[in-house]
């Protein structure tokens, strides 16, 4: 089994804080989500992530409109530059300082960053090589607070910076005679956002208690200079117009102004309120073109793309995120997270389709190909505790919760079709499991200790398992179907294992007492937490309240082995208030949700760490440990606090510093699973359920952060949504970042020596990367059938789509003899890239014409770029090749069914031939009076009647045969 996991998607969570913004091309929407970026596609209805692994959470972004390039500020302060086109983070700047605004310059040459009451202007990074990426320009004072927008001109001359200090401020970039700083001030409230008019000076402010004002200036955009002597004077603005917003919506009367945005193109205005209502009105005119109520929470960012037909909003409270298309009143994405932590999930049996239950009640179902959700079931009415597929059903999810129900879904009609619940009694339900069939579902109860098994056909409560005396932890189905019986396993605080015996008469409604018998109760010294079952049934994993897994025999009914994984959960403290020493809290940590993988060799571990374990079961040895996040914003992923950072905090000289201050501290608020009267509250980071997928080449894991999917490593690692974006990461990135380059190690006799020493995929690569069609027929042919598979799955997306897809088209239409060797070789390329290849076919088809030629000037600079490939004539060459494959593979199918209907011929003239030859034996023996009365029943059989005829006298020819004279045979030379 292959180990090299690596992070590849987080879904689960749309959107935490920070703003969003569109990408260049107007399809693409950034979403921060903690420490990481997600990337939504609106045309495919598929999201990515970006795994900056920023040490704090993302607070602010930017995007360089000129290099596909995006900073992003956590709330540390430290400036991370990402590039767009291979995904990776390429330097990060320390502003040592947390940052509340920033912004490019339209023309891209600069970023202007707000840090605390000063703005900072750097020069922006480029596409040429420089040693420092952010180099300083100028430093702008003079404000009294922090700055909380920042907004440029059109020809990247001047900016605007809005304050808390009501008032704004405009800075010319370069030393202007005309302008060199000027202050708008008229607003009684802090000033969320400033506004430049297209291609002029005037100005429009909006602060929070939804006041606008709307500034002329008296020189326009193209009369500022750089070195204007011939006229005098300096620019001024003045207060043209003063409006109020008015709704007559309920709530938004009164409501404050949190977000806003400008479109200037279109001269339109968006503005969020507290209340969830998005208003849009024309300026400067301030007409109202359309209001709708969108969130149930204050809006906490918007941003509209490049053509204004999207808006995209984002609330931070449940972290709802929404993109609105105005023109038609729809919402083209409506993206909501887990309101609350997430609890448990499952793979279903197929591998297309991941369901996640949460604190929130809530039960969503996520495409893992897309990173979307499907649906979401709300039925439940209190925490979710469970959810699970059967074994053989792709299209049903059965859920377990607090509520006292266990429920089943419709992935068809998405409809609950079914309610599972105790009738005589609440019950609250703290575990699930379900069958191979799906016909039973078993639930642990919480309060009540016992486990209760029902019949999803009918919905008819079969058995309550008593036995238990403390809280039912987990259950699990023996998943070995050979079997005639059904064979459940429960384990409990008490520390027991129980084996029930399910295979009563399951269809006696009015005998529930005939289901369910105990068939062994195993005692353990720990309270169990979480049981899991092998493929094969045949051994059993159990996850301790001391950090132990003992792994048990059902069949033989002894223990097999244990591993000791409390060392592997690392140490770390809780909280920097936390007295407890990191060494003494390690002791405490434990496995909460253990997994087997598909082989049966290896198990997946999580509970309370920052860590996932994976273990090799038969050694008993830890093989590697999964970081799930490097967030400090959390709570458990510091393993050592700085101990001067809590003496200058809880030292006496500070608590007396605090009171003289008479500083106000926030009021406690009730909040599940933590302490109460804290005053200060940041989430802790664990692992609440782990799971292999069914197929065997990812995992999953939920998280505080979400839900986070590890899959097999592959060469291609590339996101490549630029300036001509279709966001898709296997395509253009993975072409733009391939190691498909000629050196000095890349030549025919490397290549031979490598295959001779038993490096195939090395010889391999070096073959193709030189494009020698003998020299690449001479590897592939030396490669043994049962690595074919592996290597095909090495191969960069490129190299098949440039070179191996025509190489096999070539060999496969008459150019080789191996037909089923090459076939092979298709067959395993087109299975581990053909999701690739289609996506980035329909990626491409989907863009069309107007999105990819929308701005041909960013195009043709992207053009003249090292390593850009054109669109067009890559996916034309691919499908050209791909056409000829077809057209090999089908001639060979045509070939192979001409030959079997060729022996399909021979075979039934054979047949004919025989039953001749018996009819005519059968006749010469009855003729012959040889079929005595004992040899009756014989006639038909074939073998007696072969042997009768060998016996038979042969009839003499009665013609003479004139005998022929000998005439020697003429040999050719």
């Amino acid at each position: 089994m292959r180990l090299n996991f690596k992070f590849s998607n987080l879904f689960g969570t749309a959107y935490k804080c920070g703003n969003i913004l569109f990408t260049s091309n107007g399809c693409g929407l950034l979403s921060p989500v903690g420490n990481q970026i997600n990337v939504y596609d609106l045309q495919t209805d598929e999201s990515t992530t970006l795994d900056v692994k920023s040490f704090f959470n993302i607070r602010h972004m930017a995007l360089s409109p000129s290099v596909s390039m995006l900073v992003a500020v956590n709330d540390a302060g430290e400036a991370s530059i990402i590039s767009l086109i291979s995904g990776s983070v390429v330097s990060v700047y320390p502003l040592k300082h947390p940052v509340t605004a920033l912004s490019f310059s339209p023309d891209g040459k600069f970023l202007a960053i707000a840090k605390g009451h000063c703005v900072m202007l750097f020069f922006a990074p480029g596409c040429q090589r420089q040693f420092n990426h952010l180099e300083l320009y100028r430093v702008y004072y003079g404000f009294l607070d922090d700055v909380t927008s920042i907004d440029w001109s059109t020809d990247s001359c001047v900016f605007l910076a809005g304050c808390s200090d009501n008032s704004c401020r405009v800075f010319s970039v370069h030393r202007l005679k005309k302008l060199v700083v000027y202050t708008l001030s008229g607003h009684r409230n802090p000033v969320v956002g400033g506004f430049f008019m297209h291609n002029s000076l005037d100005v429009i402010t909006v602060s929070t208690d939804g006041e606008l004002c709307v500034w002329d200036a008296n020189y326009k955009l193209n009369e500022v200079e750089f070195d204007d002597t011939a006229t005098k004077g300096k620019v001024l603005f003045r207060l043209n117009k003063r409006y109020r917003y008015a709704s007559s919506a309920e709530g938004c009367l009164n409501a404050l102004v949190t977000a806003v945005s400008f479109h200037k193109q279109l001269r339109m205005l968006i503005t969020g309120f507290d209340s969830g209502h998005l208003m849009l009105h024309t300026i400067p005119d301030f007409n109202l073109i359309s209001e709708v109520k969108l969130f149930e929470h204050a809006i906490t960012t918007l941003t509209i793309n490049r053509s204004g037909e999207w808006i995209g909003a984002a609330t931070e409270d449940n972290g709802q995120l929404t993109v609105w298309e105005w023109r038609s009143q729809t919402c083209h994405l409506k993206a909501q997270s887990h309101a609350r932590q997430m609890t448990s999930l499952a793979y279903s049996p197929d591998g297309l389709h991941l369901v996640t239950g949460g604190q929130d009640a809530m039960v969503k179902v996520w495409r893992i190909s897309g990173g979307r959700a499907v649906v979401t079931f709300s039925e439940h009415t209190a925490a979710v505790t469970g959810v699970t597929f059967p074994a053989s059903k792709a299209k049903v999810v059965i859920s377990s919760s607090l509520d006292g129900t266990v429920r089943a879904h419709d992935l068809v009609r998405y409809r609950n079709f079914r309610t599972l619940s105790v009738p005589t009694r609440q019950v609250q339900f703290a575990c699930l499991a379900v069958d191979a069939p799906g016909s039973l579902v078993a639930a642990g109860g919480l309060d009540s200790f016992e486990t209760f098994v029902w019949s999803v056909k009918t919905g008819v409560l079969l058995t309550a398992l008593t036995g238990h005396t403390a809280p039912v932890s987990s259950l699990a189905f023996n998943p070995d179907v050979a079997g005639y019986s059904i064979e459940l396993a429960s384990v409990s605080w008490d520390g027991t294992l129980r084996l029930w015996d399910l295979t009563g008469n399951s269809g006696d409604e009015h005998n529930p007492s005939s289901v369910g018998n105990t068939k062994e109760v195993v005692h353990f010294s720990h309270d169990a937490l979480c049981v899991a079952y092998r493929g094969d049934g045949k051994e059993i994993a159990i996850s301790f309240l001391n950090g132990d897994v003992v792994f048990y025999d059902p069949s033989e009914g002894t223990e097999k082995g244990a591993i000791n994984g409390k060392h592997d959960l690392g140490v770390a403290q809780t909280t920097e208030a936390d007295l407890v020493t990191p060494k003494r809290s390690a002791q405490a940590r434990k496995f909460q949700t253990i997994a087997y993988s598909a082989d049966g060799e290896h198990l997946l571990a999580g509970g309370d760490s920052k860590y996932v374990c994976l273990y090799s079961i038969p050694d008993r040895v830890l093989l590697k440990r999964f970081e799930v996040t490097c967030n400090l914003s959390l709570d458990g992923v510091q393993e050592v606090h700085d101990r001067r950072r809590f003496l200058a905090q809880y030292s006496t000289e500070a608590v007396h510093a605090k009171l003289s201050q008479n500083i106000s501290l926030p009021i406690p608020t009730s909040r599940a699973g933590v302490d109460r009267s804290s005053r200060q509250w940041r989430p802790e980071i664990h692992v609440s359920s782990v799971q292999f997928a069914p197929t065997g080449d990812a995992f999953a894991a939920t998280t505080t952060e979400g839900v986070l999917v590890y899959s097999l490593a592959s060469v291609c690692t590339g996101f490549g949504f630029g300036d001509h974006s279709v966001l898709d990461r296997a395509t253009y990135g993975g072409w733009l970042f391939d190691a498909v380059g000629l050196d000095e190690t890349a030549t025919p006799e490397n290549a031979r020596l490598a295959l001779a020493e038993g490096k195939q995929a090395q010889a391999l690569d070096i073959a193709i990367r030189l494009r020698l069609h003998e020299l690449v027929k001479e590897v592939m042919e030396s490669i043994p059938s049962n690595q074919i598979d592996f290597l095909a799955r090495q191969l960069p997306t490129r190299q098949v789509v440039e070179f191996v897809i025509p190489f096999l088209a070539r060999q496969l239409s008459g150019h080789s003899r191996h037909v089923e060797f090459y076939t092979h070789w298709t067959d395993s390329v087109l299975r581990s890239r053909g999701l690739d290849l289609r996506r980035g076919a329909a990626s491409w088809a989907l863009a069309g014409p107007g999105n990819r030629s929308q701005d041909s000037s960013v195009n043709k600079s992207a053009s003249d770029k090292i390593g850009f490939l054109s669109e067009h004539g890559e996916w034309a060459s691919c499908q050209a090749s791909l056409v000829r494959l077809q057209g090999s593979l089908e001639q060979i199918k045509t070939n192979v069914i001409h030959r079997f209907e060729a022996v399909s011929n021979l075979w039934r003239y054979l047949q004919n031939v025989a039953m001749l030859k018996a009819t005519r034996v059968r006749t010469a023996v009855l003729s012959s009076g040889q079929a005595a009365t004992e040899h009756m029943d014989h006639l038909d059989d074939p073998n007696f009647l072969v042997a009768v005829s060998t016996q038979l006298p042969k009839k003499k020819n009665l013609k003479t045969k004139t005998k022929q004279p000998y005439k020697a045979k003429a040999h050719r030379t």
